[in-house]
């Protein structure tokens, strides 16, 4: 597994769509992992907002961030950095630091339909920390200590002209305990909860 950081230049027409828009960043980014002719490979990516926006993509296999420079001259403002992601250190009770960028959600039957479901984003933060909990249990993690850094809700469009989505974006960060090793190391690679694509999901970990 590997874990690249990228800085586009906010200068840079695309790369200014691409920071404004999560569909326009994946499919920027989907372009840039996958060959010509050749369907992108499964990844997440998570945007760190700030002076300078980074993007965290995390990919099973070693990206040619080239591909990307070489489609849209002058996208970066920084060389990209990508380092490879060792499992191996990984045990069972191991206690690591956690960020997460997820959009938590809840199914329930819809009133004027009592036979489909709607996904409902959660915007308490008790539910919000609940929700975290629960996938713990289902990923191979114990969440010793979490807040709530961030939580606001993100107004999208998949096409110009197109109808809004909203979601529920939530940033948690603190520590957790790895309970089920292979079960961790699913949820470290498929990621967390709904709409990856949107950069959601990436769950980062480090010692301490």
């Amino acid at each position: 597994m590997y874990l690249s950081r990228l800085r586009p230049d906010r200068s840079h027409a695309r790369a200014r769509a691409d920071l404004a828009s999560p569909y326009e960043l994946h499919a920027t980014l989907c372009r840039a992992l996958a060959g010509e002719g050749q369907a992108p490979p499964r990844f997440l990516w998570r945007l760190e907002a700030g002076r300078v926006p980074a993007v965290l993509v995390q990919s099973l296999e070693m990206p040619d961030w080239q591909r990307l420079e070489r489609r849209y001259p002058g996208y970066f403002a920084q060389a990209p950095e990508s380092k490879p992601v060792p499992l191996e250190h990984l045990r069972p009770g191991q206690v690591l630091r956690f960020r997460l960028r997820a959009n938590p959600t809840v199914t329930r039957k819809d009133p004027h339909n009592p036979e489909k479901r709607k996904r409902h984003g959660l915007k308490d933060v008790e539910a919000q920390l609940q929700w975290l909990e629960r996938q713990g249990g289902k990923g191979g993690f114990s969440v010793l200590g979490a807040a709530v850094a961030q939580s606001e809700r993100v107004r999208t469009f998949k096409h110009a002209g197109g109808s809004p989505i909203v979601l529920q974006a939530v940033l948690y960060e603190g520590r957790l305990r790895v309970t089920d090793l292979e079960a961790f190391k699913n949820t470290l690679t498929g990621g967390l909860g709904h709409a990856k694509a949107l950069g959601f999901g990436l769950l980062s970990v480090a010692r301490g």
